[in-house]
């Protein structure tokens, strides 16, 4: 069965100053670039998009006319409860990948890698190696230094098991923790194999409005 899509757009831009999942990037949304990623891609049966709830109107008719059968749903307060809620309307197939809005030039290669590296495991992600050195600081002052070699940074797509991902986030929510903002995270803490494949640097989430001339240049050479 093929897998379906779970797309985090649920934030409400307090730090970047607007919701960075509506502004455009050379004239088009960057939620709208997120799920065309996932829609051209050819491989998923269902694409469930979560934003907040005064913007649900605004996100079907940005997304109308998908050839992909496209559900919105109302996000949560935190980022675990919105992904809670998508899972809520994830056929009950046997893969889900879970994906950030505000990643809008996720490519081909890097969804099919992370569906090919599930086999096997509980959970997929892709991840970048650590190239600055690391400092833990403490009242303004170095503390030590953190070894980088077996460090990465964790992008998504990620992908799960259905049930398994479904079943942990049912847990956390049952001992009351709601702040996890990785879901591969839920998994380490159950005890569950995650496995790491190669990210892409490319793959670029916006953050802050120093990104946006990034993006802009990435969207601008593909």
């Amino acid at each position: 069965m093929p897998p379906d899509a779970l797309i985090v757009a649920g934030g409400k831009g307090l730090r970047f100053g607007c919701k960075k999942q509506f502004l455009e990037i050379l004239g088009i949304p960057v939620l709208k670039r997120t799920v065309h990623c996932f829609e051209v891609h050819g491989g998923f049966a269902r694409i469930v998009v979560v934003v907040p709830a005064q913007d649900i109107p605004e996100a079907q008719r940005m997304l109308a006319g998908s050839a992909v059968e496209l559900i919105i749903v109302q996000g949560g307060e935190t980022r675990q409860e919105s992904v809670r809620n998508g899972l809520d309307r994830v056929r009950d197939g046997e893969t889900v990948l879970i994906h950030d809005g505000v990643r809008p030039f996720v490519t081909r290669e890097l969804i099919g890698r992370v569906i090919d590296g599930l086999a096997g495991a509980d959970g997929c992600i892709p991840a970048l190696p650590v190239s600055d050195t690391l400092k833990e600081v403490k009242d303004g002052l170095v503390h030590k230094t953190i070894p980088r070699s077996n460090l990465c940074c964790v992008q998504t797509p990620q992908a799960f098991v259905t049930a398994t991902i479904l079943e942990e986030h049912l847990k956390a929510l049952h001992r009351g923790y709601s702040t996890h903002t990785d879901d591969s995270l839920l998994l380490e803490e159950a005890g569950k194999t995650v496995r790491v494949v190669p990210g892409d640097p490319l793959n670029l989430k916006i953050t802050f409005p120093e990104d946006l001339p990034m993006a802009e240049a990435i969207a601008g050479c593909r």
